[in-house]
Order: structure tokens, then C-alpha cells, then sequence
């Protein structure tokens, strides 16, 4: 009777201590794609923004190769043959070399807490190429 009544009561005690749970929702992705203005120039695809979640852009070209920077190492309106200090090893090198090069129909992702704060700039070959960028 006594092994009874404990089982009775260490059921109601984790019975009593459940905890509500919350269904989780999926962060949507924002779509900053862009078309590039003037080829092997830099643009500013999305200013400095520590909050980022999830990081993608795609090479949607099928010829030519784009570069991407997302430390802050490289300024809009630079070339790729703009020389620049990267931020880490300090060194002097070309944009193009300080930037993660995106092969046609290449992708870079990042998930936090390894999405980089620094403003997102990228160019391509041509006028007109095309990146996919989807950010949370």
C-alpha cells in the first residue's frame, strides 16, 4: 500500500512540474539578390548588421565568376585590382584576393553564431550578372 501511494505521488510530482511547450517557426529569409551595376566593381549589398542569422548567396551565372567580401575589408566602388588591408593578417593584397571567389552557379553559406557583422559587398565579371542573396 505505502509503495502504492509513493508511486501516486511521484506521478503527480512530474505531472505537476510539466512544462508548457512552444511550437517553433522557421525565421524567414529575407531576398537581397542583386543585378551588378558595373562589372569587376564592388557594391554594397547590405550595410554592417551584427544580427544576421543565415547567410547565402549564389553565383546565378553561368559563365562568369563573382567575388563576395563580408569583413569589411573591401569598400563599395573598389575594383578588383584595388589594393586593400585585409583585417586580420593586416596584409596588403587585391580585392579580388581578399574576397571568397564564387565559381558560375557557385553558393557561400553561413549559419550563426559564424555569420560575419561586416557589410556584405560583391561583384561580377559583367554588368548585369546576377547574385542570389538570402539573408536572416
Amino acid at each position: 500500500m505505502l509503495a502504492w501511494v509513493r508511486g501516486i505521488a511521484l506521478g503527480c510530482a512530474m505531472l505537476g512540474g510539466a512544462v508548457a511547450a512552444h511550437a517553433q517557426s522557421a525565421v524567414p529569409s529575407d531576398n537581397w539578390s542583386v543585378s551588378i551595376t558595373t562589372g569587376n566593381t564592388f557594391q554594397t549589398i547590405q550595410s554592417a548588421n551584427n544580427s544576421r542569422r543565415a547567410l547565402t548567396i549564389q553565383n546565378n551565372n553561368t559563365a562568369d565568376n563573382c567575388y563576395v567580401n563580408v569583413d569589411g575589408s573591401v569598400a563599395a566602388g573598389s575594383t578588383t585590382a584595388t589594393s586593400v588591408t585585409t583585417t586580420g593578417s593586416k596584409q596588403s593584397v587585391t580585392a579580388a584576393k581578399a574576397s571568397i571567389l564564387l565559381l558560375p552557379g557557385g553558393s557561400y553559406t553561413r549559419y550563426y553564431p559564424y555569420t560575419d557583422g561586416g557589410p556584405i559587398v560583391a561583384t561580377c565579371a559583367s554588368n548585369g550578372d546576377s547574385l542570389y542573396v538570402a539573408i536572416q
